[in-house]
C-alpha cells in the first residue's frame, strides 16, 4: 500500500494516476468516492451532502467503508493501492493502518505554498490548507520514518514520478500481489 500526502496543488493525484498506469495499483481518491456517493444519492451520499453544505469534512472513518468496497471490488487481481491525498494526520493514519495494514511507501511532494495555490484548482471537499497539512503530517512522517519519501513537487510531474518509480521498483519489485489486513 502507498499512501500519497501532500498540500493543496502538489500533484497527488497526477501521480497516482502515474502510479496506477505503470504498476497497476488500483487508485483510490476518497474525495473522489464521496463525491460519487453524493452524486447518485445514495443514503451514504445524503448523509455527506449535508456535511458537504455546512463546509464540514467527511471524517475518514465514514469514507474507510467506500475504500473496502473498492479494494473488495478487485479481490484477487490487486497488485496493490494508492490512496490518494491520505491521511491528513496521525489519527487518519492510524485509521487506514487499522483497516488496511502499514504502508509499504509513504510520498511525500513537498510544495511551497506560493506555488501550490498557483497550482491547486481544487473545488472538492474540504481538506487541510497547506500551513494545516504541514502541521498536521509531521506525526505521520515521524511514525513511519522508514516509509517516507519525500519528493520536490515543483518539479515537472514526469521527473517526480521517475524519483518515485527508482522506489516503488525497489519495494515492490518482489511482492505480486497484495493482502488486505483484516
Amino acid at each position: 500500500m502507498v499512501w500519497i500526502m501532500g498540500g493543496p496543488g502538489s500533484g497527488k493525484g497526477t501521480q497516482a494516476q502515474k502510479i496506477q498506469e505503470q504498476y497497476g495499483f488500483k487508485h483510490i481518491d476518497p474525495i473522489a468516492l464521496v463525491e460519487m456517493e453524493v452524486e447518485t444519492k445514495s443514503p451514504a451520499g445524503q448523509k455527506f451532502q449535508k456535511s458537504l453544505s455546512a463546509g464540514t469534512a467527511i471524517p475518514l472513518p465514514q469514507i474507510v467503508p467506500l475504500i473496502e468496497k473498492q479494494l473488495m471490488s478487485h479481490r484477487g487481481v490487486l497488485k496493490g493501492f494508492v490512496i490518494d491525498g491520505y491521511p491528513a494526520d496521525l489519527e487518519e493514519a492510524e485509521i487506514l493502518e487499522d483497516g488496511f495494514g502499514s504502508p509499504n511507501l509513504i510520498i511525500v511532494l513537498d510544495l511551497d505554498q506560493a506555488t501550490g495555490s498557483t497550482r491547486s484548482s481544487s473545488s472538492r471537499a474540504p481538506r487541510p490548507s497547506l500551513s494545516m497539512y504541514i502541521e498536521s503530517s509531521k506525526a505521520v512522517l515521524e511514525r513511519y520514518p522508514q516509509a517516507v519519501l519525500k519528493i520536490d513537487a515543483s518539479q515537472e510531474p514526469d521527473t517526480m514520478f521517475q524519483e518515485i518509480k527508482l522506489n516503488m521498483d525497489n519495494i515492490f519489485k518482489r511482492h505480486h500481489k497484495v493482502e488486505i489486513a483484516r
